[in-house]
């Protein structure tokens, strides 16, 4: 329900001040949700609870620190076990939540819950990404995400025509991920992150069980060649030894990783400010929670089915330029059209809201994309962890009062400023992911895949075809 694309918190809950617009006042596909009710998310939106607020900001701490230990987990321990350990923390978080005493425990469990439904995500996508081919990966990873918009368009309707009372709604909201648990055991590992932990014996097993590839002598010494390579690279950088000290230390070793991450990382920042930006300055013409829910799990499962079928094999850079752009153009649309007077009906502020949502969903997985594609396997799950710490750090900045600085310094900001602010943020870090180097044809196990040949302009046919078919 609570899967973090985009970035899910506990100040975008759905509040009394999004209901009763004047654009879709009598229009709802569900009962809209009346100013008094007891919806228990509601506590979220007090003013209490906000970022500027002391309360507001340990917990946005709680949320950047946890989504940085979950990608220093997922080096360390390993994918899989990663998503089994968060999700089963989200389900007792969320189940705890229908018997919660008072506001302060409502609170403190959806914060839980997003943070953990945010490391499961990143978990399950670099999970999705590593077992597939460098040409596939990117559709791997829409297919994962695709679950999400099928899980939230359809639960939403089920659970509220199907379950009365709000203690029993929230029960069933949070039943799927125990359901979930064991699918997810089932799962295989990661082969590429057991060859780089020393075990290409399990990861041979697990290329049996994943690819239902056949049993070929060679492949135990191409993988101990593998994991020879990655050992002759984090010796060449001085960082071999264990898998916390591999994961961090060749981000100071290796300039280029170093410059890498810190570009994904303000990115993630500018990413997280236009997420929340468009969650703040544009009201939701939408009448009730389930309306929105239903409507955006649409607009999302065509864009990420749109982008599975274009964008599998394109390259990092000009993509992500792109969908950055995009990003900070559907911010201003709103304001923009508004002051035109193009949009004067319900449904052109339906379908400008959801156009902005799908922008910030495609943003976010082609992302996580880049860094997973950018990124050797013994440091990807940090860099990606830091990547969206950032960004959930970002999600406080646009609750500040700008405003006040610039009037403190004699210039006055309208709103219609101010997010065009945040719009060339975001079109600013965009334009900087061209300092990312080149796409490699593979997704690199080393720094040495990385680095390696990117001078090369096109491998052989050949040996592409001996990489992906091992």
């Amino acid at each position: 329900m609570m899967l973090p694309v985009p970035l899910y918190s506990c100040w975008h809950a759905y509040s009394p001040n999004d209901v009763g617009n004047e654009w879709c006042m009598g229009e709802e596909l569900m009962p809209s949700t009346p100013t008094d009710d007891d919806r228990l998310v509601l506590a979220c939106a007090e003013r209490k609870w906000q970022p500027f607020s002391f309360p507001g900001a340990v917990l946005a701490g709680m949320r950047v620190m946890v989504v940085l230990v979950a990608g220093l987990c997922m080096d360390v321990l390993g994918r899989r076990r990663s998503v089994v350990a968060w999700m089963g923390l989200y389900f007792v978080v969320a189940f705890s939540r229908s018997f919660s005493p008072n506001e302060e425990a409502v609170v403190l469990c959806v914060t839980l819950e997003g943070a953990a439904a945010q490391a499961v995500t990143l978990a399950l996508l670099l999970l999705a990404a590593e077992g597939s081919t460098q040409g596939e990966c990117v559709r791997s990873v829409c297919l994962v995400v695709l679950g999400h918009a099928v899980g939230i368009g359809a639960g939403a309707p089920l659970v509220h025509h199907f379950v009365d009372g709000e203690v029993y709604r929230q029960m069933a909201r949070s039943l799927p991920a125990l359901v979930f648990v064991p699918f997810i055991m089932a799962l295989p590992e990661s082969a590429r992150w057991a060859v780089c932990r020393g075990r290409p014996h399990d990861a041979t097993l697990i290329l049996k069980r994943s690819h239902h590839m056949t049993f070929d002598p060679t492949m135990k010494q191409k993988l101990a060649t593998l994991y020879e390579e990655h050992k002759e690279s984090m010796d060449h950088y001085g960082c071999r030894g264990h898998a916390l000290r591999e994961s961090v230390v060749p981000l100071v070793r290796s300039g280029r990783l170093l410059l890498s991450a810190l570009v994904f990382m303000l990115c993630g920042l500018a990413y997280g400010c236009a997420a929340s930006a468009r969650h703040l300055f544009d009201a939701v013409p939408f009448m009730s929670y389930e309306d929105r829910q239903v409507t955006f799990a649409a607009f999302e499962f065509i864009f990420l089915l749109v982008m599975g079928l274009t964008v599998t094999r394109r390259g990092v850079k000009w993509v992500l330029v792109g969908l950055m752009s995009a990003l900070s153009i559907a911010l201003l649309l709103t304001r923009v059209l508004h002051k035109t007077g193009i949009l004067n009906s319900c449904g052109a502020y339906v379908f400008i809201s959801g156009l902005g949502h799908g922008c910030v969903v495609l943003a976010g997985v082609w992302l996580t994309m880049g860094v997973i594609r950018l990124t050797p396997t013994h440091s990807r799950g940090f860099v990606l962890g830091a990547t969206y710490s950032m960004a959930t750090l970002g999600q406080i900045f646009p609750y500040f009062d700008v405003v006040s600085a610039f009037i403190w310094t004699g210039s006055y900001l309208d709103v219609f400023a101010e997010i065009g602010l945040w719009a060339i943020v975001t079109f600013v870090a965009g334009l900087l992911t061209l300092l990312l180097p080149k796409t490699p044809t593979c997704l690199p196990d080393t720094l040495r895949h990385l680095y390696r040949n990117v001078q090369c302009e096109k491998p052989d046919p050949e040996e592409e075809h001996e990489n992906t078919h091992l």
